[in-house]
């Protein structure tokens, strides 16, 4: 008994919390970005399944509470490994090579589609190893219109936007 509860109560208790703040999580995981060895994302599963299992354990063996939470929590460590080593990290991996960051258009020749007038937005495309991506553009410094077809050189890319002059050929 834990401050008048049973284990099995407790466990199960812990469980519903732990699934909603899974579904959170599931939700705004892409907004946490953690670089350190435990990644966030995964300690809400460690506890839903350590209530799982606790929970199983509680309910149908006879073992002791201590004995239960020992075999909850081992087994529970060796999903969220599995999990990590088998899904986070390679999926992190894959993510951050197949696509283009925004910091790394910068400096990159395009090509307009959408021709920039002299005060409003375009459109440019933008080759690379994985593909062409488009995005809006507007000009850098003010000057005249750019027309489509023609090279342009990404300076900065911000909210989304490129921000592009004209790009001329030095050799």
């Amino acid at each position: 008994m834990l401050w008048g509860t049973t284990y099995e109560t407790v466990y199960f208790y812990i469980l519903i919390v732990t699934a909603i703040l899974a579904v959170i999580t599931f939700f705004i995981g892409d907004i946490i970005d953690f670089d350190g060895p435990i990644d966030p994302v995964l300690i809400v599963p460690f506890f839903a399944f350590t209530s799982l299992f606790g929970y199983l354990g509680e309910a149908h063996t006879g073992f002791g509470s201590a004995w239960i939470l020992l075999v909850s929590l081992v087994i529970s460590t060796i999903i969220i490994f599995l999990l990590n080593f088998y899904l986070v990290v390679p999926m992190r991996d894959a993510e951050s090579t197949l696509s283009t960051s925004e910091k790394d258009m910068e400096g990159r020749i395009g090509i307009v589609v959408t021709p920039i007038p002299e005060k409003g937005m375009g459109e440019i495309s933008l080759k690379s190893v994985t593909g062409s991506s488009t995005r809006p553009a507007s000009r850098y410094q003010a000057g005249q219109a750019i027309k489509a077809g023609e090279k342009v050189l990404v300076i900065e890319i911000k909210e989304r936007v490129a921000y592009v002059v004209p790009y001329e050929e030095a050799f």
